[in-house]
C-alpha cells in the first residue's frame, strides 16, 4: 500500500495518534470493520462513517459506489453526527477491561453442553439462565447477534440494554429491556472448560466455573455519521426487506 501511494515509514503515525488528529474517521469494509475502528477511536470521540464493502452491513452507513457523491455531502456540511452508547466489560479480579459498541456475549464454546450463568441487574438477584449462553447488547447491537437469538429491535437513541439468553433451557427465559443506568453482573455457575467471553466479536477471553463478569454503560461514546436522507427505519426496510411483497393486501 505504501508503495501505491508513494509515501514512507514516516508518513504515518500510530492508530491513537492518528484518529486523534482526524475529524473524521472512514472505515471500509463491512460491520466488524466498524466495529474494530470504534474500538481503535475509542475515547477520541472521532466521528467514523462506515462505507459498506460486504453483505448485510447494519452500521456502514454508504456503499462504495454513492463514495463520491457522499463526500461531497461530506465538505458541504450535509451530515449529521449520531451519539452511540458503548458497554464496558471487566472479569473480576482482573484489571483488563473491554468496550463494546454492539455486544458482549458470555458462550458454551465448542462445547455441546449448556452452561448457567446467575445474572443479577443493579445488584438485584435476577435469573440463572440455563442455556448456551448470554447477550447483553446496546440498541445498536440489538439488529445483531442479539435479534438473531430472538432478541426484540431497539432504536439506537434510546438509553437501553438488552439481557438476551442464548437458546434458554426453558421457554420461560425471555430477553428483557432494562434501563442503561444499571450495571449487570453474570456469574458462571457451572458449565465446562471452553466458556468464553467475547466483545462485539472483536476480543475473546477463556471463562472459567466461579468466574464474575460485570457489564455496565461505558464512560464515553462512539460518534457516527449519517447523512441526513436516510434514518433508522429506512435502513430496517432496506435490510430485512420489509414492505417488499406486494400480494399481502388488505381483505375487504
Amino acid at each position: 500500500m505504501s508503495d501505491r501511494l508513494k509515501v514512507t515509514p514516516d508518513h504515518f503515525l500510530p492508530c491513537l495518534d492518528l484518529v486523534s488528529r482526524c475529524d473524521m474517521v472512514l472505515s471500509f469494509g463491512g460491520d466488524g470493520t466498524l466495529l474494530s475502528t470504534a474500538n481503535r477511536v475509542r475515547h477520541n470521540q472521532t466521528p467514523i462513517l462506515g462505507v459498506n464493502l460486504g453483505g448485510l452491513g447494519y452500521l456502514a452507513e454508504i456503499t462504495l459506489d454513492s463514495l463520491y457523491p457522499r463526500v461531497e455531502e461530506l465538505l458541504s456540511g450535509a451530515y449529521r453526527i449520531e451519539d452511540r452508547m458503548v458497554l464496558s466489560c471487566q472479569v473480576e479480579n482482573s484489571t483488563d477491561l473491554y468496550y463494546a459498541l454492539n455486544d458482549v456475549v458470555l458462550d458454551k464454546g465448542a462445547f455441546p453442553r449448556v452452561i448457567r450463568i446467575r445474572t443479577t441487574i443493579g445488584g438485584r438477584y435476577l435469573n440463572t439462565y440455563t442455556s448456551d449462553g448470554l447477550i447483553v447488547a446496546t440498541p445498536t447491537g440489538s439488529t445483531a447477534y442479539s435479534l438473531s437469538a430472538g432478541g426484540p429491535i431497539v432504536e439506537p437513541a434510546l438509553n437501553a440494554l438488552i439481557v438476551n439468553p442464548i437458546s434458554p433451557h426453558t421457554l420461560a427465559d425471555r430477553p428483557m429491556i432494562i434501563g442503561a443506568d444499571r450495571e449487570i453482573e453474570a456469574l458462571v455457575e457451572g458449565g465446562h472448560s471452553s466458556i468464553i467471553l467475547s466483545t462485539d466479536g472483536q476480543i475473546h477471553r477463556n471463562l472459567s466455573v466461579g468466574d464474575r463478569v460485570l457489564i455496565q454503560k461505558a464512560d464515553y461514546i462512539v460518534k457516527l455519521v449519517l447523512f441526513k436522507d436516510k434514518d433508522f427505519y429506512d435502513v430496517l426496510r432496506e435490510k430485512l426487506n420489509w414492505g417488499s411483497d406486494q400480494s399481502h393486501t388488505p381483505r375487504s
